[in-house]
Parts: structure tokens; C-alpha cells; sequence
């Protein structure tokens, strides 16, 4: 086939199985039986085949201006646009010798993990109130002006 356009993507029906339309540069558009269609990306790393999802087509990101590359990020509802422009970045990391997409599954540990404030203020008071603490235990009526303070 070629480079894939709007239109042709607005008409992929699914199928029993998923299927794949190739585009360019080694990006793919692949069709879940639900009739998903979402942008794929081959690349070889350290002598290794995988695979990037790069985004899911939604027809209405096709409608309006694309957003700015910095805006971006790979596993979003893109259009072909940003799909491509996306693709160029990843391009660019397997060039680097860095794969794409174990630095996407790493981005989204490092913020499942991130400590919210929330989180920290309640591992804080945990500590400062056990007894174990030592000499880092306050008192209770000193915990209960901090929570009243912080919560």
C-alpha cells in the first residue's frame, strides 16, 4: 500500500482477526477485531524486534489541529499527524540506541509510583506517631496542630 490517509483509516472495518496497513518508516496502522485502530511502530534495538503502540486514530483528532510535538505523548488519541510525529521521535530514540518502548513502560511506573502529597503526609504522620520512631516521635498534640494544619 503506501502512506495511509484520513479517509482510508475512517473506512478500516474490523475484521475476525486483527490486521495490519502498512504506512511508512516501519509505522503501521493495526485493527482489533472491536475495530480499533491504532499506530504501530517496528524498530530493531540491540539486535531485539520489538514493538511501540504509538497512539489510538481517533477521527476526531483527524478534525482538529494537531497539537504541538512536546504535547505528545506515545498510548494518547492521535491523528495521522501526530502519529507521525511521534513516530519521527521514536525514530530518533532507536537511533540513540534507546528503545521507545521500554521508555514508555518505564514513564508510567516512575508516575504510578510518584509519591503524592497526600501519600507523604500520611507516611509522615504514620512515622512521627509510632513509638518506634525514637527520637523522631512527637507528641500527640503536636501531631494533632500539624494535621490540622496539613490536612
Amino acid at each position: 500500500m503506501g502512506d495511509l490517509t484520513d479517509k482510508e483509516l475512517k473506512n478500516l472495518k474490523p475484521r475476525a482477526k486483527l490486521y495490519k496497513i502498512t504506512d511508512r518508516d516501519g509505522m503501521y496502522a493495526a485493527v482489533t477485531p472491536t475495530g480499533v485502530v491504532s499506530f504501530r511502530y517496528q524498530y530493531r534495538v540491540s539486535g531485539r524486534q520489538e514493538v511501540l503502540t504509538i497512539g489510538r486514530y481517533s477521527a476526531e483528532a483527524a478534525r482538529r489541529l494537531s497539537r504541538a510535538p512536546d504535547a505528545l505523548e506515545y498510548g494518547m488519541e492521535v491523528s495521522l499527524a501526530e502519529a507521525r510525529a511521534l513516530l519521527v521521535r521514536a525514530r530518533r530514540q532507536v537511533e540513540r540506541g534507546e528503545s521507545p518502548s521500554k521508555a514508555k513502560v518505564e514513564k508510567r511506573t516512575a508516575l504510578a509510583e510518584a509519591v503524592t502529597f497526600g501519600g507523604w503526609v500520611e507516611a509522615y504522620f504514620k512515622h512521627k506517631g509510632d513509638p518506634k520512631s525514637g527520637a523522631e516521635r512527637l507528641a500527640d498534640s503536636t501531631l494533632a496542630m500539624r494535621r490540622s494544619v496539613y490536612c
